[in-house]
């Protein structure tokens, strides 16, 4: 009986868990398809919190995806947003399970724009407030955060959350890299419009010297004109030790540009800027 017995006992045993790595590739296929409710509902299978954050990113990417779409076709969009709004009703309860706050940062600041995109203002705002005061000083996520309202076209909630950043300083160094990131891709006016947001005349300046920089390449005389403006700025900055250093980039990109070779009496002197 006892060959029997064990039988028995292993036909009552539990099926083997599946690993966490199965479910994210179900969750993948079940998006591939365009099933996002049922890759919904497999985010509950998942323990690991650095898994369940994939997981939520990726739905949160599809439903944006699925959602401009949407937008675009106007076919029975109505009846489908509808389900979008749906699905992301959903996701909230999961995203707010995430106790990491960089992760639960990151998820809310995708689920804002998806909010304002479903014109649901209210909860929007509350994501992205949420968003910002999680990052605290992790400039990389806030850095993001802007970035991806300002692709989507949300500039007045962008400028909405660079009024809730905490530390001017740290939102000065982001707004001085999406400026470049943007100009470097083309974009001029966002680029300027970033600028008019830079409180300190330091980064201001340096903003306007990356991109100076990257015209150079492009067409010089514009790029002079450029450094002129960042001189003017330059002059504002208060500490002297801060402003030496910044004028040396500024002295030395614009004789760069000339094709002079700047001196250890220009650096010294502290001069005007070189005749063009």
């Amino acid at each position: 009986m006892g060959r029997l017995d064990e039988f028995f006992r292993s036909l009552g045993k539990k099926k083997k868990k599946r690993s966490e790595l199965e479910i994210l590739e179900d969750i993948e296929a079940l998006i591939g398809i365009g099933d996002i409710g049922q890759a919904v509902e497999l985010v509950g299978e998942i323990e690991s919190e650095s898994n369940r954050f994939l997981a939520l990113r990726m739905i949160l990417r599809s439903a944006m995806d699925r959602l401009a779409e949407l937008r675009r076709s106007k076919n029975e969009a109505s009846v489908n947003i509808e389900d979008v709004r749906e699905t992301v009703k959903t996701l909230i309860p999961l995203i707010n399970s995430i106790f990491n706050p960089r992760y639960r940062s990151i998820l809310l600041g995708d689920l804002a724009v998806l909010l304002y995109h479903l014109n649901d203002e209210l909860n929007g705002d509350m994501a992205l407030r949420t968003s910002i005061n999680l990052a605290g000083e992790s400039s990389d996520i806030i850095r993001d955060v802007l970035m991806e309202l300002i692709k989507e076209g949300l500039l007045k909630k962008a400028g909405y959350a660079m009024k809730m950043v905490r530390d001017p300083e740290k939102l000065d160094v982001v707004l001085v890299h999406l400026a470049e990131m943007f100009y470097r891709e083309g974009d001029v006016q966002r680029a300027k419009l970033i600028i008019d947001h830079i409180s300190s005349p330091f980064h201001k300046a340096m903003a306007l010297y990356y991109l100076a920089e990257i015209e150079g390449n492009r067409n010089r005389e514009k790029a002079l004109k450029i450094l002129e403006a960042a001189f003017k700025i330059a002059d504002k900055v208060e500490d002297p030790d801060a402003r030496f250093e910044l004028m040396l980039k500024l002295y030395d990109l614009k004789y760069a540009l000339l094709g002079k070779a700047l001196t250890l009496e220009d650096i010294l002197s502290r001069r005007e800027a070189p005749p063009q």
